[in-house]
């Protein structure tokens, strides 16, 4: 088996479908991954296969890749191991085997899962310091927590990278307005800071709209 061989043509083909530049430097990018996936597949080694699908669709989004040309990728390595073989080339979109099916859906799950994480990854940058502060004064600084807190962990390593920027820009007082428990993580982790944490509700409630209104 001349492995290399397989995958500079099953690379050709994905070039011919390529859509858009993120395309073809995403095929160039994924030469090992596709040279893992093509060796599980001509030895048989179906369980492997599916984790190196995973990380290959994981490498395409890493690198921009379209939907479509995840979704047809599978195809162009399915049709060169099976012309090595001597059999007949498959059709995108016509029955297959099953372990064609799952290999094909692991693929997609590792494209999906690295693209949700890049856009979590995205929106949570929106509240790194200073993007959720305005200054007030010379020492005072107001603070949205505005982070969705449905990840515990994710939220204090936020408010204690906020606080560690705002000691660093020699921010003396802080109000701080947003959901209660980002809210209290970050005031909890200024307070370490050294940072005195205005606690007064109706100052901290008015500050926050004005800030909020701010941002928008």
């Amino acid at each position: 088996m001349d492995a290399e061989k397989l995958v500079a043509e099953w690379s050709a083909r994905d070039h011919g479908r390529a859509l858009v530049p993120e395309d073809h430097a995403a095929i160039d990018a994924t030469f090992a991954a596709r040279m893992f996936v093509i060796e599980r597949i001509c030895a048989g080694a179906h369980a492997d296969l599916f984790n190196g699908c995973l990380v290959l669709g994981r490498l395409l989004a890493s690198h921009g890749a379209s939907p479509t040309l995840v979704s047809a990728t599978l195809d162009g390595a399915i049709d060169v191991t099976r012309a090595r073989e001597g059999g007949a080339h498959a059709e995108p979109g016509a029955p297959s085997d099953d372990w064609i099916a799952s290999a094909r859906a692991a693929l997609a799950e590792g494209y999906a899962a690295a693209r949700m994480d890049a856009a979590r990854a995205e929106a949570l940058a929106g509240w790194d310091y200073a993007r959720c502060a305005v200054k007030i004064d010379d020492v005072t600084t107001a603070f949205a927590a505005g982070l969705p807190d449905d990840d515990e962990e994710a939220v204090l390593d936020w408010a204690a990278k906020v606080a560690l920027c705002a000691q660093r820009d020699k921010v003396r007082r802080a109000i701080v307005g947003g959901a209660p428990r980002p809210r209290a993580a970050l005031e909890d982790a200024l307070a370490l800071a050294g940072i005195e944490v205005v606690r007064d509700a109706p100052a901290r409630a008015s500050l926050f709209r004005w800030l909020t209104g701010r941002r928008g």
